[in-house]
């Protein structure tokens, strides 16, 4: 078996190919592919909702998938799904070719993000895959910069055409292999024959179980549609202050190493802290990041940012851990899965919500609402620690 620091950076690498080639792909392409094809814009960026929309469909049936036979399958397809959607969007000569590559895209995201990397860890290595993890979201943290960049330089050499193109390449030649022959295969799950009526997941947890589960897919929903409508809209919320463009844009650089550093002082410290602390932490720095945002001058309101990037930067750490300690390697995908479906609608939806607020309320009120949301997910955390202490899984 190959060394677990080879496991997890082979797959954090595939990782950031996946992110930087979907979530992140049309930051810069949209301008291109409207300028080539004439297309609205909010139905290029609406693509993407739309893919997001059709993962969510299928992300219980991929925990599930990922319970019975560990995570290479489904990481394996989402290469091919990957590269199939993007081929579509390379060669699409109308909106309906469009949408149809980014619904395949959502099915690749839906087998191939942080989730089913993680349960795949989780089924290989079980509570010890903690550190994994973290090192997977050290590599995707790179995503936005690396991509991005790259992306303009493909775009401005070959065009936004070839760059899908040259990126349905790279799933092929540099995520699929990884998957196959660095990631092991873990042991099959034969799972235990249900009562009628009731679905595997019922037949298992306990009641405070299920009120875990609840309250986790609160705070997740909660700090997706924070952390959706600031990514979008914070070069509005700053411009609104008065900021230039190039002033926003240069404070919201703050957020992407700030988010790596938190990750990488988790990597260090995190094994001693439980991952129900670490979330709590997590989702604090955040509501204490967007509340300061309005009120802070603008000369120290990168510190505001820097809060809410190490939220953001522990929050996707605690998504994959948590549950890996509060269920168990087993039962942590399907939960996940579960969970997939709310958390990824709330992001497809938050960006349109996002410019309803702005548009309606004004900057100043809707950085108000997102932290009385946000604070209500710190609620939710704590609840979800003492929980964990009722289940027996606090270290």
């Amino acid at each position: 078996m190959p060394p677990r620091w080879a496991v997890a950076s082979g797959v954090g690498l595939a990782q950031m190919l996946a992110f930087g080639t979907s979530l992140y792909l049309l930051t810069v392409l949209s301008q291109p592919i409207r300028a080539d094809t004439g297309w609205p814009l909010p139905w290029i960026i609406g693509g993407m909702s739309v893919g997001q929309l059709a993962g969510a469909t299928v992300a219980p049936r991929v925990g599930r998938w990922i319970k019975r036979h560990g995570g290479r399958p489904a990481l394996s397809v989402s290469s091919f799904l990957f590269a199939g959607g993007l081929g579509l969007l390379a060669v699409s000569p109308n909106l309906v070719v469009y949408f149809a590559g980014w619904m395949v895209i959502g099915l690749a995201m839906a087998c191939g993000l942080y989730d089913t990397a993680f349960g795949a860890l989780g089924r290989l290595y079980g509570l010890e895959a903690r550190r994994a993890i973290t090192t997977v979201t050290l590599w995707g943290g790179f995503a936005s910069t690396v991509f991005w960049s790259l992306s303009g330089v493909l775009v401005t050499q070959v065009g936004w055409r070839w760059t899908c193109g040259v990126y349905a390449l790279m799933h092929l030649a540099v995520a699929l292999p990884v998957y196959r022959f660095l990631l092991p295969a873990a042991e099959p799950h034969v799972e235990a024959q249900a009562k009628p009526g009731e679905g595997a997941a019922a037949a298992t947890l306990s009641d405070t179980a299920r009120a875990a589960v609840v309250l986790l897919g609160a705070v997740l929903m909660a700090e997706t549609l924070v952390a959706s409508i600031v990514s979008v809209h914070l070069v509005t919320l700053l411009r609104e202050r008065g900021l230039t463009m190039a002033a926003a844009i240069g404070l919201g650089v703050f957020i992407g190493p700030t988010q790596v550093s938190a990750r990488f002082g988790e990597s260090l410290f995190g094994a001693r802290i439980h991952p129900s602390l670490t979330i709590i932490v997590a989702v604090g720095a955040i509501t204490l990041g967007v509340g300061l945002l309005p009120i802070l001058p603008l000369s120290v309101a990168a510190l505001a940012l820097m809060s809410y990037g190490a939220g953001i930067g522990l929050v996707s750490i605690s998504r994959g851990s948590l549950p890996l300690y509060l269920f168990g390697p087993l039962e942590a995908p399907v939960i996940s899965g579960r969970l997939g479906r709310p958390i990824t609608i709330t992001a497809a939806l938050a960006p349109s919500i996002g410019a309803f607020l702005i548009a309606r309320m004004g900057g100043a009120t809707t950085l108000w609402i997102l932290t009385a949301i946000s604070a209500i997910s710190v609620a939710a955390a704590i609840a979800l620690r003492r929980l964990a202490r009722k289940m027996a899984v606090l270290a």
